[in-house]
């Protein structure tokens, strides 16, 4: 009976892993929902033909329709690679689209006839463009946002409302898409694609790499939700067969039992048998008067005795070889269950690890930390003890990745990711929240410890030696600390140290501040 508990013990555990293991898969596929349909939404408009193929994947991930959606990806992966091949695009010409932005942002009359000369030069001879027409056409726009009415739905409107939070490219398809490549929570094992496909939109600025890689990124998807799909199906099928085997066990157990009460019934019988035989005997003596008759008597009395014995224990032996062999069989199939188990325990603690890590860093990933803050959060709430929160930010990132290559910035995000982990306790945590972003929790620390803290790690991060070739690289970074107080939520920490973050930049960067 204890193998038996111990077994619907282990069924359990792995009928919850199980479980774990879906609301993950469920966690993941909701965040892919999210990027396509935004994706879908902030492409459409920009060619007539494409855009049933985004309504209908926009439908199908909405609705949960998922049978059909393989078959909508690879649709409008053919309409893409249709339309990368074809010389024709029924769009309107870009000065036209540019003339149709202007008259939707609604600048002043004197501002519109400027705008206008700037995006026609721009179009006209991108190569010359200088710095100061690029800056003013950005002041246009960024007033016309934020003053003025928000611009109409579409595809400009779309862009120049996703850009970065405190400025920055975010007026192209590419660097939109880079945005929210970057924003976005991957799964770990996800770290080389997304990070090839951040490559190639920042290399491309003023191609159509997006289509492209949006194609790239949909196809990763479907391949993503086959491999989940065939993982749910592998652990359905073990749980199915570990469900059959442990129904063989019962089986056994009953049949043992059975077994049992068969030779009870076997040695009852044999028991009343020999009574009835000893009677017998004892009642051929009191009444015998002949000694030879008493005899033979006696004699076949024993006989009987003797062939019910004989059967008891041929019976006996039957039911033992019988057991024995069920045995054998049982124990080598819960041999094989016991191994498969294991296989399948390892690959979900792997599965759960990879989606938890960064690829690029080897840090937690923005999942882990929103599991980690939450653990944290609750555990603030509970106990009351200080806790700190610590947002980075790489300093002018972009150059480095401009002027030694993306390889170069990924080595420099590594070295930078080590420096700050190796002046941490056991206790605290880090994690890349995205891009060159990374996030901190300081357990048990106050304000000005963490700010004592912060220094440490930045002035860290400032001597840790970055080269790139033989050149010295001078890599800096700058952090907003905010404390967990009363009334507080995990997002109202996080934007107050967001804030201090950008105020370090304004400062002059490679500094610390405190909301």
């Amino acid at each position: 009976m204890a193998d038996e508990k111990d077994w619907k013990q282990a069924y359990q555990e792995l009928l919850l892993q199980h479980e774990q293991s879906l609301d993950s898969r469920a966690e993941t596929e909701g965040l892919l929902v999210r990027t396509i349909t935004r994706l879908t939404v902030a492409t459409s408009g920009m060619d007539p033909n494409l855009d049933p193929h985004l309504k209908s994947i926009r439908d199908a991930v909405r609705n949960g329709v998922k049978p059909t959606l393989n078959e909508r990806l690879n649709a409008l992966s053919d309409s893409l690679v249709h339309q990368s091949d074809s010389d024709d695009f029924a769009g309107p010409e870009p000065l036209e689209i540019c003339d149709q932005l202007i008259s939707r942002l609604q600048l002043p009359k004197r501002e519109v006839s400027e705008a206008s000369r700037l995006f026609s030069h721009l179009l006209s001879d991108p190569a010359h463009v200088a710095e100061t027409e690029l800056d003013r056409l950005a002041v246009l726009l960024n007033h016309a946002v934020s003053e003025g009415t928000p611009p109409k739905d579409g595809l400009f409107g779309r862009l120049l409302g996703s850009g970065k939070r405190h400025g920055g490219e975010g007026d192209t398809p590419n660097h939109m898409l880079m945005e929210l490549l970057d924003r976005a929570s991957w799964p770990g094992h996800w770290g080389t694609d997304i990070s090839g496909f951040q490559s190639r939109l920042a290399d491309k600025p003023a191609t159509d790499e997006w289509v492209r890689v949006l194609r790239d990124l949909l196809e990763l998807t479907s391949r993503f939700y086959g491999d989940a799909q065939t993982e749910i199906q592998e652990t359905e099928s073990f749980l199915e067969e570990l469900t059959q085997r442990l129904q063989e066990l019962d089986t056994h157990l009953r049949n043992g039992h059975d077994s049992r009460e068969a030779a009870i019934k076997s040695g009852r019988r044999l028991n009343v048998a020999v009574a009835s035989d000893v009677d017998g005997i004892q009642s051929s003596v009191r009444e015998a008067t002949d000694l030879g008759q008493l005899k033979r008597t006696v004699a076949e009395r024993l006989d009987h005795i003797q062939l019910s014995m004989d059967q008891f224990l041929v019976d006996e032996e039957q039911r033992y070889q019988t057991a024995e062999t069920e045995e054998r069989a049982l124990r080598e199939r819960l041999r094989e269950m016991e191994q498969e188990s294991d296989d399948i325990r390892f690959r979900m603690v792997e599965a759960h690890h990879l989606a938890l890590q960064d690829a690029a860093t080897e840090l937690p990933n923005r999942l882990a930390y929103d599991e980690r803050v939450s653990q944290e959060f609750a555990r603030w709430k509970r106990f009351g003890e200080p806790l700190s929160m610590l947002v980075w930010d790489v300093d002018d990132f972009k150059k480095i990745n401009d002027r030694y290559g993306h390889q170069a910035g990924d080595s420099a995000l590594r070295i930078i990711a080590k420096t700050l982990q190796n002046r941490l306790r056991e206790t605290d945590f880090i994690a890349r929240y995205g891009g060159e972003e990374f996030v901190t929790l300081l357990c048990g620390t106050d304000q000005d410890k963490a700010l004592s803290v912060a220094e440490e790690m930045r002035e860290a991060v400032g001597a840790s030696g970055f080269h790139s070739g033989s050149k010295a690289v001078q890599v800096s970074i700058s952090c907003g600390i905010s404390c967990f107080g009363e009334g507080d939520t995990v997002e109202a920490v996080f934007d107050r140290a967001d804030k201090a973050l950008y105020t370090a930049k304004g400062k002059g960067k490679n500094c610390c501040e405190v909301a």
